[in-house]
């Protein structure tokens, strides 16, 4: 079954269960609208990031800056001017402009752009070297649920904008 170990992942349960319903069925079976594997859509945007390895200790750690190529609401690829090794965890900085729009409550009417970032522990998946430069792809093991939903939001309003253009 798709949503078979949805308890364990790190992304809140409600988006998981937003993204499962929101997409069409096709025999029996979830796919998505270009029928990739793919369970989050992804947003093609270069955000900043700030990132260092989350290991002890911490403030020990390099720190590097870069941006994303792109972004979900489970992960998102960035590139790296070192080698990940596919397990490693980080934890990130991304600055997206307006999530706090997306945002419950209080912070949705927060206006400045300068302190809207989503912070997470990610997880390094995969790593392409090119050019002596690394995508890596990493996966968010821990993200504020709320960050979690207004991330989501943005892409879905981000992603149905380009499909209209």
């Amino acid at each position: 079954m798709i949503l078979a170990g949805w308890r364990r992942h790190p992304v809140c349960a409600s988006v998981m269960l937003w993204v499962f319903l929101s997409q069409p069925l096709q025999r029996g079976r979830f796919m998505s609208n270009d029928d990739e594997r793919r369970r989050y859509k992804r947003l093609p945007k270069a955000f900043h990031v700030l990132a260092h390895e989350f290991k002890f200790p911490i403030a020990a750690q390099p720190r590097f800056e870069t941006t994303c190529a792109d972004i979900s609401a489970g992960g998102l690829c960035v590139e790296a001017s070192r080698r990940f090794t596919p397990g490693d965890k980080l934890q990130i900085k991304v600055h997206i402009p307006t999530l706090n729009k997306y945002s419950p409550g209080f912070f949705k009417y927060y206006e400045n752009d300068a302190d809207q970032y989503l912070h997470a522990i990610a997880e390094v998946t995969w790593v392409d070297p090119s050019a002596g430069r690394y995508m890596t792809g990493l996966r968010f093991l821990d993200v504020d649920e709320d960050a979690c939903r207004a991330l989501a939001g943005l892409i879905t309003k981000a992603v149905r904008e380009m499909d209209d253009d």
